[in-house]
């Protein structure tokens, strides 16, 4: 078999190595594409996957020798006032220069007999510009000239810089500077004993404010210069890059087609900041080859690899995107001591959590967690751990942060509770839940989704949500609050056991919408809603207030997300009108924010309130993240204490297509430290882990909990064991404390 390399990337050397050295018989030619230019140091292992393995032991050696093991993350951050910085001790890396390993791996390529020839350039229609030799029965393209076959590059608002820094740096450090033009952070990775990788970021509006949107080298190498003398030191500063770079990144939906491979840097780019794209590469090397020796075909052979390693290269493009948003939007944290700014720049790409932090430095998060828990005390006078802090908003004090999300059961009679929800609320509280909500709870009865949903509309309802609140309040610590809704245009369904299809016509009932326009096609044509119809909405919800008051609700939610009536006004997916309740986001909102006024006005005013909302629509042209902050700021200025952040279900595109654990975090993120109101995130959210990177990093004040709540009700007790963390019990459950759990 003759096989074709072209690029310069190290994936594609080790895939040439591993096929000369399993098959010495078939002819690997490495084509040297040109403008090549020198990349920073590679992260080859961090603390999430600290250990660092290649197949081939001769190239895994040489690594090994030439390689840096650094311990710890340093960040600095310089405001108007003097640099602080913080060391979080214990975290492995290992680094290695660009051009270390692509002449180990050339060298060994040769010695393995791997050919070299430059390669030519050939219009092929189908495929684009490719560089090709001879013909070759396979061509793994890993330059970076785009070729047809390969994404476009998704061109961000950031530019880079990069430069070599003559010093070793002893760790991999982050450093932000609020400059007079804005913000810019570098990237420090150690490259050599002798020398490090320096990444300069910026967006291009602070670039265009210092004059340096079209600057020389040497202007760029000055202005990086002044900005981070403290980091370079005495050292020297050579620009590698060609002065300010356009950020980009790909990742190629197909690695494959004919005979052509895209492999490495051709098919995937992350962003520079989370590092391991080059280790990935390795992986998909190793599968690459192990298709190519085992599968019937060619075809058959990409076709299986690429179907076994796009899924890790997608995961790794959402780690570095999380990373790369965190690190855009770094001046958001700024407001935070620097020890929990520091823990939340080192857990930007939500991989490396609160866990790893506190194994690797104990001391470091003991000192964010005194931050966080401000004067409340843990076991043993130790500060608990974040998710374990009180929350006070108004007159009610939280125990935790972890709160029970409303969740609907469908097992209502004429909206009214029973034994069900006693046990299922009553469950979670006695689990130890800091606060369980109520399902969604309609405010009329037309309002409800399906004939199964719970309501607040007759009197014969207070009683019964009374003996659930009674239960809560008398044998737990939690505290129990209720969402109040109003289906709009979803409702008239069956349950989602029932695949939530439309009722016949004999069972449906009209439905209420801003626009007469159905939610799905099958759904019931709703009726646009007059200005009366508003008012008569908007006095239910005051009534059901009142209602939950009576029932001893500590709080309530207006559910104003997922397409349901409120957030159909606010979406312009679902909202047309023309009147003063449509048209402008200011318009859209005037609906759910007299409701919101209406429910402040009718409970008491030492009880919070919070309002869900969903912060995107997951289309260009609906409900945007910038949106949404303006959004929480108008529910803030009219009596909301903190905003539950949700995303979609205002059309049936409901989410996006891979949804990953806390795929909805940037957005609690930006609503909280850039527009300044407390949020609730849900989503996704696991693990204990996970629960305290969130509030420790002040990416949200409260994490809620859903379907992980339904799978374990006790999940906060279980959680506080596996960290040492005693919770109280309910008295007659206190003998639990004393049981060992163990796994297997």
């Amino acid at each position: 078999m003759k096989i074709a390399i072209a690029g310069n990337d190290p994936a594609a050397l080790y895939a040439g190595i591993l096929i000369r050295k399993a098959r010495p018989d078939w002819h690997v030619a490495l084509i040297d594409s040109a403008g090549y230019h020198a990349r920073p140091a590679h992260i080859l292992s961090n603390p999430v996957k600290p250990e660092f393995h290649l197949r081939d032991g001769e190239i895994a050696a040489a690594i090994e020798k030439h390689s840096l093991k650094t311990v710890g993350l340093n960040v600095r951050r310089t405001l108007s006032g003097p640099a602080e910085e913080k060391l979080i001790c214990g975290l492995p890396y290992r680094t290695i220069s660009d051009t270390t390993l692509r002449q180990i791996l050339q060298q060994t390529a040769r010695a393995a007999g791997c050919t070299g020839t430059s390669g030519t350039i050939a219009q092929n229609a189908e495929y684009g510009d490719l560089l090709i030799v001879g013909d070759p029965d396979l061509l793994a393209d890993a330059g970076e000239q785009a070729s047809g076959l390969r994404a476009q590059p998704a061109f961000t608002s950031q530019f880079s810089a990069h430069f070599r820094l003559g010093r070793a740096a002893e760790s991999i450090a982050f450093d932000f500077i609020e400059a007079e033009h804005g913000v810019v952070h570098a990237m420090l990775i150690p490259s050599t004993p002798v020398s490090s990788s320096l990444i300069v970021f910026a967006d291009g509006a602070t670039l265009e404010r210092a004059g340096q949107s079209h600057a020389d080298a040497d202007s760029v190498r000055n202005y990086c210069t002044r900005l981070f003398a403290a980091t370079i030191r005495d050292a020297s500063l050579e620009l590698r890059s060609q002065a300010w770079v356009q950020d980009e990144t790909y990742l190629a939906p197909k690695w494959h087609q004919g005979k052509i491979a895209l492999i490495g840097a051709a098919a995937s780019r992350p962003h520079e900041s989370v590092g391991l794209a080059v280790r990935t590469g390795f992986e998909d090397a190793e599968a690459l080859v192990d298709e190519l020796l085992h599968a019937g075909t060619i075809e058959d052979a990409l076709a299986s690899w690429q179907t076994k390693r796009l899924p890790k290269a997608q995961s790794l493009h959402r780690a570095a995107n999380a990373s790369a948003e965190w690190l855009n939007h770094a001046r958001q944290h700024f407001a935070m001591p620097m020890p929990r700014f520091a823990f939340s720049c080192a857990t930007r790409s939500l991989r490396l959590n609160y866990t790893h932090v506190k194994k690797a430095d104990p001391a470091f998060i003991r000192e964010v967690d005194a931050i966080v828990a401000g004067p409340a005390v843990g076991t043993g006078n130790e500060p608990p751990p974040p998710m374990f802090t009180p929350y006070a908003m108004r007159g009610l004090t939280i125990p935790n942060r972890l709160i029970f999300s409303p969740m609907c059961m469908y097992s209502a009679h004429e909206g009214t509770v029973n034994d069900f929800q006693l046990v299922h609320l009553g469950s979670r509280a006695v689990g130890g839940f800091g606060l369980v909500f109520a399902e969604m709870t309609n405010v009329r009865p037309e309002g409800r989704m399906t004939y199964q949903c719970a309501g607040m509309y007759s009197p014969e309802h207070v009683g019964a949500f009374r003996r659930i609140t009674d239960f809560v309040h008398a044998n737990t610590q939690a505290k129990i609050g209720i969402q109040l809704a109003h289906a709009g245009r979803k409702g008239s369904i069956s349950r989602s056991w029932e695949r939530d299809k439309p009722l016949t016509k004999d069972e449906e009932w009209e439905t209420l919408a801003p626009s007469a326009i159905a939610f799905t096609p099958d759904r019931p044509l709703p009726r646009e809603m007059s200005v009366k119809d508003i008012r008569d909405v908007t006095d239910a919800f005051a009534r059901a207030a009142r209602m939950s008051e009576e029932a001893g609700f500590d709080m309530i939610e207006i559910h104003a997300a997922h397409g349901y009536l409120l957030s159909s006004f606010i979406s312009p997916l679902s909202n047309k009108r023309t009147d003063a309740y449509g048209g402008s986001l200011e318009n859209r909102m005037r609906f759910p924010l007299e409701v919101l006024e209406a429910v402040r006005a009718n409970f008491p005013q030492e009880k919070p309130i919070s309002v869900r909302i969903s912060a995107s629509d997951w289309r260009p042209d609906g409900v945007q993240p910038r949106d949404a902050i303006e959004i929480s700021k108008m529910l803030q200025a009219r009596g909301a204490d903190i905003v539950a952040v949700s995303s979609s279900g205002v059309t049936a595109e409901r989410r996006p297509a891979v949804v990953e654990r806390l795929y909805q975090l940037a957005f609690s993120d930006a609503i909280r430290n850039e527009g300044g109101v407390p949020t609730m995130t849900v989503g996704g959210v696991l693990s204990h882990g996970d629960c305290n990177t969130i509030i420790a990093s002040g990416r949200a004040d409260i994490c809620l909990m859903a379907r992980g709540a339904l799978n374990d009700p006790y999940f906060p007790q279980h959680a506080a064991k596996q960290q040492g963390y005693r919770m109280k019990w309910p008295d007659p459950y206190a003998r639990a404390a004393e049981t060992p759990v163990r796994a297997g």
